[in-house]
């Protein structure tokens, strides 16, 4: 799934500062949602997923494990019932 089907999921996390399973997240994780958010030019690029907190950002910014928890598990396998 790339990061255009994700938007509106991508959205909510930011302004409820909030997974999906209710976890937090914190400001590093924030601002790089927003930064995939603004970024047009990459929505063709894909989405991942933590396996932990379950945040969802882009590919690109993950590249060292998850923003919001530090986890290194993370899967680009996201389910349409994981997005809204």
């Amino acid at each position: 799934m790339n990061i255009s089907s994700v938007i509106k999921t991508l959205k909510a996390e930011t302004n409820f500062e909030r997974t999906q399973s209710g976890r937090s997240i914190n400001e590093k994780a924030i601002l790089s949602i927003q930064a995939a958010i603004d970024d047009t030019k990459n929505y063709n690029v894909e989405a991942i997923k933590c396996l932990n907190c379950k945040i969802i950002m882009s590919s690109i910014l993950a590249t060292k494990g998850c923003m919001n928890c530090g986890a290194i598990d993370l899967t680009t396998n996201i389910e349409q019932g994981e997005i809204l």
